[in-house]
């Protein structure tokens, strides 16, 4: 994945964030789109993609949550970063969907 593809995978992200939003009712419901759009794609990334995502990605992982997430599921070296790329994703994608207006 070049950054073009990472660039359209956001947006595609960004795209799918905004349709669950027009029916989102409150912080909780748009929370939750952005969750749910991003973790629907993430556990099928394999782990060249996962790399790919994090050497294209505007923000860094999220550390806590990393950590998080390993500590839950006695994690592997794959599945940190494959977390790393959620959280990276999470951001980028919540980042464009605010760009956009959309949780206005």
């Amino acid at each position: 994945m070049d950054g073009d593809e990472y660039a359209a995978l956001v947006d595609a992200l960004a795209d799918d964030v905004e349709g669950t939003l027009a029916d989102a009712d409150g912080h909780d419901d748009r929370e939750d789109a952005l969750w749910a759009a991003v973790g629907a794609f993430v556990p099928e990334m394999e782990r060249a993609v996962c790399e790919d995502v994090l050497a294209h990605a505007d923000a860094d992982p999220m550390d806590d949550l990393v950590a998080e997430v390993a500590a839950m599921r006695d994690s592997d070296d794959d599945e940190r970063v494959r977390a790393e790329a959620f959280t990276v994703l999470l951001q980028d994608v919540n980042a464009r969907v605010a760009a956009r207006g959309g949780y206005e």
